[in-house]
């Protein structure tokens, strides 16, 4: 990695509004907290991985909720208001305009709710050079972005949802970037269905039922 300075930018809903398919199993409240609790979890891991990196490495978190607010300035973030973005891409791209202009030369986005992610595997990603016209990826196991890295400014839109993996790459190529494809295993899973709770360590949550009408 270049000694260029990058940012990692973690876009977060309020907890209040998050893991809503989830709703079957977790009630607003325990969602909500399962939310902070891996949010808290991926950022432990960042500060671990980026310790050991050359590069200036900074964290911030890109989400308009005064919760997440103060969460994340209690943890050493740098706070990036999205102005309520209604989009994921939209939000990411409000962080990559607020880190051209405070100089950074590269964005790394990565999603506040993976399942267990290994300190390894993030410094990996962080140490990949970016600025010679790559852009690198991280499916998600579905094909959705767990992790999208790119020099700034970045020469495409940012096109997250379903199978977002493959349109980022399209788009990366169409702006003559060379894809980088890193299937990490370690961020491969990230926690949005009744079936991905499995893949919690220990500790975020114990496994709720519903209490049933009698």
């Amino acid at each position: 990695m270049s000694g260029a300075k990058r940012l990692v930018a973690i876009p977060m809903k309020d907890p209040r509004d998050a893991k809503t398919r989830l709703g079957l199993v977790l009630t607003p409240d325990q969602r909500g907290k399962l939310a902070l609790s891996l949010f808290r979890a991926t950022v432990a891991r960042l500060h671990e991985a980026v310790e050991g990196l050359e590069a200036q490495v900074d964290l911030a978190v890109v989400s308009s909720s005064p919760i997440i607010h103060d969460v994340a300035e209690t943890m050493g973030l740098s706070v990036i208001d999205d102005g309520c973005a209604p989009s994921l891409s939209l939000a990411v791209e409000a962080a990559a305009n607020r880190a051209l202009e405070q100089g950074y030369a590269a964005l790394c986005v990565l999603p506040g709710d993976l399942a267990d992610p290994d300190p390894v595997d993030l410094a990996w990603l962080l140490d990949q050079p970016v600025e010679g016209g790559r852009a690198v990826i991280c499916p998600a196991k579905d094909l959705g972005t767990n992790a999208l890295m790119v020099p700034l400014p970045c020469p495409f839109a940012f096109a997250y949802g379903a199978q977002s993996t493959i349109r980022h790459r399209r788009a990366a190529e169409a702006a003559g970037l060379t894809p980088v494809m890193m299937p990490l295993g370690s961020l491969r899973i990230d926690i949005d269905t009744v079936e991905d709770l499995h893949h919690l360590p220990s500790g975020h949550l114990r496994r709720p039922r519903r209490e049933t009408a009698q």
